[in-house]
């Protein structure tokens, strides 16, 4: 049979390109950050690495401000709110278990990859308000969900605000040790912290 001059041109042209949509510029921004900088989120090079026009970006976004704060906003909901609502709609958990599940986040599947991610926007928020604010707000979401388990698990609010303070900073800390401490000190550490942790509660659940 022969070739009508719609397939010729299909065969010519190749087939379409899939249309980009707004995550697909956040996590290709995202993906920059973690592996340079802030100072690499930029709009043309960015454009240029993905393989299309500035026009696309505006499509999306007004600015780089947008892009960045887009960027907090995915983080903050994945790396913190979705985990969050995972744990607590799991019926079949008590406080406890909900306790342990917490600890062992850092080991979790992409845990390396959400690892990095986290520590080039702590390294950005050294030097920036907008990603500082974000950062100290997402902080202190995580921290008063630990407090907010062992409360309802009987402990006194003082003593779940001192334990969610130390398993917290403990968690950041050992990200920052990661190169320095071994498996079965990261092990060790996380077993007290949580036995101490449930061992504070009047009702495990």
């Amino acid at each position: 049979m022969g070739t009508t001059k719609a397939q010729g041109a299909a065969r010519a042209t190749g087939p379409a390109k899939r249309q980009l949509t707004r995550d697909d510029w956040i996590d290709a921004a995202t993906q920059r950050l973690v592996n340079m900088s802030v100072d690499a989120v930029r709009v043309e090079p960015l454009a240029a690495e993905i393989g299309v026009s500035r026009g696309s970006f505006y499509w999306h976004f007004k600015s780089r401000k947008e892009l960045l704060e887009a960027i907090l906003a995915k983080w903050r909901e994945n790396q913190t709110r979705r985990i969050m609502e995972r744990i607590k709609q799991d019926r079949r958990l008590g406080v406890s278990e909900q306790l342990a599940q917490l600890r062992e986040l850092p080991s979790s599947r992409r845990a390396e990859v959400a690892a990095a991610l986290e520590l080039a926007i702590r390294a950005w928020a050294r030097r920036d308000k907008l990603a500082k604010r974000v950062v100290s707000e997402v902080d202190r979401e995580r921290m008063e969900f630990t407090i907010s388990l062992m409360i309802e698990g009987g402990t006194e609010e003082s003593q779940a605000r001192f334990l969610g303070l130390l398993g917290y900073a403990y968690t950041i800390g050992e990200s920052l040790l990661h190169e320095v401490i071994t498996e079965e000190q990261v092990r060790d550490c996380r077993a007290h912290i949580l036995e101490v942790q449930i061992a504070a509660l009047k009702d495990p659940g």
